[in-house]
């Protein structure tokens, strides 16, 4: 998929914001937590739907190699090289790379997720979502590697959205 979708575009919005994002990497560094499954249960519940843990975990599966075997040794090789100046344009390269696997993560995810979310976006009023709810229940189900890291940090990720949700 090679085309701007809603959850990349969503995902840039929201990763534009400095307070959003520093949680995001904490919930990485600390919880083990996907950026990429956290901005799409986000997007869920910005369309008013429920992420069933059933289905957190298939995707969990169905990107596993793709995040294992390519994004988590190029951001790791990228983030040795931060403080190496003679390596720099090799991680400027890294860093567009990294930024690659992650579309294509998000792709995965977004070709799994659209149809569930262009219905809920079809058959909900907005003023009958519970967006608070259902960023707090689409967060809970998550898979990582630390819950309880992830228990401390879900709701401030839930809070931090849910304050610049109108902006993105």
């Amino acid at each position: 998929m090679s085309q701007e979708h809603s959850l990349w575009r969503f995902s840039l919005d929201a990763y534009s914001h400095a307070e959003l994002r520093s949680l995001l990497l904490e919930a990485q560094d600390t919880a083990g937590a996907d950026v990429n499954f956290i901005l799409a249960a986000l997007w869920l519940a910005r369309h008013g739907l429920a992420l069933a843990p059933e289905r957190a975990q298939a995707l969990w599966q169905a990107t596993a190699e793709l995040r294992e075997q390519g994004l988590a040794p190029v951001r790791a090789l990228r983030r040795t090289w931060k403080h190496i100046a003679a390596l720099q344009p090799a991680r400027q390269t890294l860093q567009a790379l990294e930024l690659t696997l992650e579309k294509q993560v998000q792709d995965r995810l977004y070709q799994a997720l659209a149809p569930a979310a262009a219905e809920g976006q079809a058959s909900e009023e907005p003023a009958a979502i519970d967006v608070a709810a259902l960023t707090a229940g689409n967060l809970v189900v998550l898979v990582v590697s630390d819950p309880g890291a992830w228990h401390l940090l879900a709701p401030k990720i839930e809070a931090q959205y849910l304050a610049i949700a109108g902006q993105i």
